[in-house]
């Protein structure tokens, strides 16, 4: 299905589903106010399901549309063991080879004093809207550091995760408005933020790596482990290990 009938289908479905469901709504509360409580359950119930079948057509096309999106490349060779790893200088080139243009985020490192600091950082995505009533944004970002140590061959890293969010509406009774952003420091372990809106054509605005792209749906979407499995399994594949290396400890790997 091409870009035309895809929108000519959200259009017709949005509207097939906001009729539909303020029917059975008003039936149902209609059927409360008459004594016909099962009934009313029903009708609610059902207009609830429409609601969040559609809800999951969005989400379900957001998805597909970033599932094409540019996995980085693990440099092929021999897995070294822990006894003979491979040197600092070794790993930071090949972690550094794996950035692209394509990539969601970049792969930088620094000296230090101990050794290395390798830094992972995410591209910020964001995406605006502008219905009839109600306008807003959504924001996301996140980075992690890697320490290495040359000494032992070990490495130690932490995970920033950000978001940014605002929301503003007008109505009969007013206009009233939203913002907040907010970090968080720790580790995660198979943690994904997205968000997805559609709307009419030219109202929704994503601004990502590759520029800012105006239409009728839009989605953001932050997956850390996109870029710490490639960075942990280089890591590993020369040798490296964190200090306890254990089950729990590569969960946060990933």
């Amino acid at each position: 299905m091409n870009e035309v009938a895809y929108r000519r289908v959200a259009v017709i479905s949005r509207r097939v589903v906001f009729v539909l469901g303020s029917v059975l709504f008003v039936g149902g509360v209609l059927a409360f106010l008459t004594g016909r409580v099962a009934l009313g359950i029903a009708l609610v119930v059902v207009a609830g399901l429409a609601v969040m079948a559609r809800g999951l057509m969005t989400v379900l096309r957001g998805q597909r549309a970033l599932a094409g999106r540019e996995r980085a490349d693990v440099p092929d060779g021999p897995v070294r063991g822990t006894d003979a790893p491979a040197s600092v200088d070794e790993v930071v080139g090949a972690l550094v080879g794996m950035n692209s243009d394509g990539l969601p985020y970049r792969i930088a490192a620094t000296r230090t004093a101990d050794g290395v600091r390798v830094d992972v950082r995410w591209r910020i995505a964001e995406m605006r809207w502008q219905m009839l009533f109600v306008r807003g944004s959504k924001a996301y970002a996140w980075r992690m550091e890697v320490d290495l140590d040359p000494a032992t061959a070990q490495y130690r890293f932490v995970e920033y995760s950000g978001q940014a969010s605002f929301r503003g509406a007008a109505g009969p009774l007013g206009a009233m408005a939203d913002s907040d952003w907010t970090w968080r420091k720790g580790k995660t372990s198979g943690s994904r933020s997205a968000t997805f809106v559609e709307g009419a054509d030219g109202q929704v605005r994503v601004t990502g790596q590759g520029g800012t792209r105006t239409s009728w749906e839009g989605a953001v979407t932050i997956k850390p482990a996109d870029a710490k499995v490639p960075v942990f399994t280089v890591l590993r594949n020369h040798g490296w290990r964190p200090r306890l290396d254990w089950f729990a400890a590569r969960l946060f790997e990933k």
